[in-house]
């Protein structure tokens, strides 16, 4: 879906849901999948790692097969793929359904998942690898023969078929907020993304584009702080996972959550982080009425992000409503040229 505001149109996308439950696990994502694709999201991200219970590759070709217009967002770590293998896959679904795959270059990956596949690259080092991976991945969908010589990825004469057409190359996302992820971004000119600042005014990064936060959201904001909290409620167990899991990440992103959460309720102010620190999610949540969400979304494409993946509970209730607050927000035109939402409060009262 690409909305089209006042201040210009921003693509959203959706998240398959983290369900450490087995049997429901798959039947989230479907869930999921289905309404992001029925209230015409432009696609879903689909995470990697050594703990996703279905190989995101999988899930992608779910997504081109059981849906009429949704595009695969699909996470991908040099550690575990090859360039020219990825690159297979995109020209591949390029040619079988005739949509788009977008890509989300990642290099995360738990610290003890890192040692247990002997990757022991530095944090930075680990990005200009990633550069590298994503460059050998656009030509070779790009161009008809490849010759590489990098520090990481060496091909000559590497040819990849089908060619991909120009309309149908993979859309770059890259998520990071350290300097090596920003430099990464830029060279590759993906687009790059942040968790939603807690200080909306400040908190944004130069040259990011776009940004990556869930929305519970009313009618009225006391109905949807009661959503809220009947969604995520208090979950010790969670708590003591989340503790154990920021000793085993290096992600700066992880920790800088971690430390607002951990603040004053001044601190969190604009968003909600129980979901994380409940280990119910890896990014803020935006609680609100449809009126404050529509101005928290005119407010982040006035200071010129174009992309926002939202992060939506496998309930149709929830998209339904967010559905209402994006056509509030289409509507909103603002008078005198000022920015919406500049007295954004949807979650300053936090309990």
């Amino acid at each position: 879906m690409k909305l089209e505001l006042a201040h210009g149109a921003v693509e959203l996308f959706t998240v398959s849901p983290r369900t450490p439950d087995e049997a429901l696990y798959w039947k989230n994502i479907e869930t999921v999948m289905q309404l992001s694709d029925r209230y015409g999201y432009t696609g879903l991200l689909i995470f990697t790692g050594n703990d996703v219970l279905i190989e995101p590759w999988v899930v992608a070709q779910r997504v081109l097969a059981g849906t009429k217009q949704l595009s695969p967002l699909v996470a991908i770590n040099p550690i575990y793929m090859h360039p020219f293998t990825a690159a297979k896959f995109v020209s591949s679904f390029a040619h079988l359904y005739g949509r788009r795959t977008y890509l989300n270059l990642v290099t995360g990956a738990a610290l003890s998942y890192q040692q247990s596949m002997d990757d022991r690259l530095p944090h930075d080092e680990r990005y200009d690898r990633l550069r590298e991976y994503a460059e050998v991945l656009k030509r070779l969908l790009a161009e008809p023969s490849v010759t590489y010589e990098g520090k990481y990825y060496r091909v000559s004469n590497l040819q990849l078929l089908p060619r991909t057409p120009e309309a149908l190359q993979p859309g770059l996302l890259l998520a990071g907020q350290s300097e090596a992820a920003l430099r990464t971004a830029g060279a590759l000119g993906a687009v790059s993304m942040q968790m939603l600042p807690a200080t909306l005014e400040q908190g944004l990064r130069a040259g990011v584009r776009g940004v990556h936060f869930g929305i519970i959201t009313r009618p009225h904001e006391a109905e949807a702080w009661e959503a809220a909290r009947a969604l995520f409620p208090e979950d010790p167990l969670g708590q003591s996972v989340l503790e154990i899991s920021m000793r085993n990440t290096d992600a700066e992103w992880k920790w800088r959550m971690k430390m607002v959460a951990e603040g004053s309720a001044v601190a969190r102010q604009g968003f909600w982080l129980e979901p994380f620190r409940n280990f119910k999610a890896d990014c803020p949540y935006f609680v609100g009425s449809h009126a404050q969400v529509a101005a928290l979304i005119n407010s982040l494409v006035q200071r010129g992000l174009d992309t926002l993946i939202l992060d939506v509970p496998p309930h149709e209730e929830e998209f339904h409503h967010i559905d209402l607050a994006l056509k509030e927000a289409a509507t909103l035109v603002p008078p005198g040229g000022r920015a919406p939402g500049t007295e954004l409060r949807a979650a300053a009262s936090l309990a």
